[in-house]
């Protein structure tokens, strides 16, 4: 029988489906929170309880006793009961279908994918079916993996949640086009940068190369083709996001994405080509990001920005190696800042400079009379 009994009864829940009706308020979904908690807290008798049971009693914030429920709300609370008991009855059939398809395989993949699509366009919980969606792979799941990360009517985490396992299924591909030789390609980066050892906007094995002057030499060449001629209206690169344990999770800005594209397609300044970048806006429009105005110039500015703070990182680790810096190290640092390029690598470097060097310290001084930062 294989799949076909859970691929039955997960079709037979979803026909059986229904959302919760129209008249919840804010109000009756707090009140039912709270007769649910009221609930869950009493369940158990005391004299059945265990040490265990009242330490994790005491622990739990018992919920003020609500009033009593109208025929209407209990009819109403009984109903979003048997609607949660299907959505967990679904869900523990994506997860067994889940289990089978990395162990033995599914039998009926096209009928599995096309049910975990159905129950994604609910806007249900997403990642039970996403997931295996992921495992089925091309052609049914990728397919839908696909068509869902572009309906604009999914919720906006779920469509986050589709995105991330779409671009790690197709991760191998856009790895495999990056690694292919740039031959006949057109080059958007300047030559004194194409040339780097460093995969762009990593510190890893830049900051491991030796502090020697052909080196130094290398990096300054390159960061002073990469400055800007002008200030930018809005630095590059944006910001990381930063989060607290306290704050709401929140769906990333787009761009995040795309950079993982651009890394994985692009891995080296040399492989930084307009044939590549066009492949990058395809990808990118596949997954829903935004893919408007000048793309190539946009990136390629962001990847040269990238690649500066990466530089900057470097010159950081090696600071103190005897190789003179002086002056251009400081120099580009303060108009890297000004200019609004690469702003938080260039400025942590000339704050772990002062120590080492008076210029970064008047370099700082001035930055912050101009209010660059």
């Amino acid at each position: 029988m294989g799949d076909q009994p859970d691929l039955a009864a997960l079709a037979a829940a979803l026909d059986a489906y229904e959302p919760p009706p129209a008249g919840w308020t804010d109000e009756l979904w707090e009140l039912y929170e709270r007769a649910e908690a009221e609930k869950h807290v009493l369940r158990t008798e005391p004299d059945d309880w265990t040490d265990e049971l009242w330490k994790q009693y005491r622990s739990t914030e018992v919920p003020e006793p609500h009033p009593p429920l109208t025929r209407e709300q209990e009819h109403l609370f009984a109903q979003e009961r048997v609607r949660e008991r299907r959505i967990s009855a679904v869900e523990r059939l994506l997860e067994s279908l889940n289990k089978r398809l990395e162990g033995t395989g599914l039998r009926d993949p096209e009928s599995a994918a096309a049910l975990a699509e159905r129950w994604l366009r609910m806007n249900m919980y997403a990642l039970p079916a996403t997931r295996l969606l992921h495992g089925l792979g091309a052609p049914h799941g990728e397919a839908a993996l696909l068509r869902l990360v572009v309906d604009d009517t999914l919720d906006r985490e779920d469509r986050q949640v589709v995105r991330e396992w779409l671009m790690k299924l197709r991760k191998p591909r856009n790895r495999a086009l990056g690694r292919q030789p740039q031959e006949g390609e057109t080059p958007l980066l300047p030559p004194e940068v194409r040339n780097l050892a460093d995969a762009w906007g990593f510190d890893g094995r830049g900051a491991r190369t030796a502090m020697t002057r052909e080196n130094a030499a290398a990096v300054r060449a390159a960061l002073e083709a990469l400055l800007p001629a002008r200030r930018l209206a809005v630095p590059e690169p944006p910001p990381e996001r930063v989060t607290t344990g306290d704050e709401e999770p929140e769906v990333p800005p787009g761009w995040v994405s795309v950079r993982m594209l651009l890394r994985e397609l692009m891995p080296h300044p040399r492989a930084v080509t307009r044939e590549r970048m066009a492949e990058v806006r395809r990808e990118a429009a596949r997954m829903g990001l935004e893919t408007r105005g000048d793309f190539a110039e946009r990136w390629t500015m962001r990847i040269g920005a990238w690649l500066a703070g990466s530089m900057f990182s470097w010159l950081c680790a090696v600071r103190r190696e005897p190789v003179d810096l002086a002056p251009w190290g400081v120099d580009l640092a303060e108009q890297y800042v000004l200019r609004g390029f690469a702003v938080e690598d260039a400025e942590r470097f000339l704050g772990l400079s002062t120590d080492i060097d008076p210029r970064s310290v008047a370099a700082l001084c001035r930055l912050k009379e101009a209010g660059a930062i």
